[in-house]
């Protein structure tokens, strides 16, 4: 699946909301995230962002914004930049989120501390994708 469409975004939820841990990665986060890849020369002219929101220990709404400029409307509680190469590193396995944010990879706006506390957690979403085929747009052959 194509990443940062809503097909992938879709099952890409489907799979964290399946995981019994996740009502205790989310207690006492804010309501909602945008994870934004930013604007490039390449696949994303006008960035990407994609949406989620949660509530009673799931994410209960989500949806891919197709600018990246989208997220200032909807004000989330987190916001977490980064170019692509970055994201790929990240969703891969090939880089610390928690690294990648202290040394600037990775730019957070919310209340850091309380994502790097839930670190722990990763292998929430790490197994979600590993149950997600992830195809990058700029790997794409045309």
């Amino acid at each position: 699946m194509l990443f940062a469409s809503s097909e992938w975004l879709d099952a890409v939820v489907r799979q964290v909301n399946a995981h019994a841990d996740l009502p205790r990665a989310l207690a006492g986060l804010g309501a909602d995230l945008a994870a934004v890849v930013e604007r490039d020369a390449g696949p994303f002219p006008r960035g990407a962002a994609a949406w989620g929101r949660h509530e009673g220990g799931r994410i209960v709404a989500w949806r891919v914004l197709e600018d990246e400029d989208d997220v200032l409307e909807l004000e989330p509680a987190y916001v977490v930049r980064a170019p692509l190469p970055v994201w790929k590193d990240l969703l891969r396995g090939q880089a610390d989120p928690v690294q990648a944010a202290l040394s600037g990879r990775v730019k957070v706006k919310g209340d850091l501390d309380g994502l790097v506390r839930r670190a722990g957690y990763r292998y929430i979403v790490d197994e979600a994708l590993r149950r997600v085929e992830t195809v990058f747009p700029d790997e794409v052959g045309g």
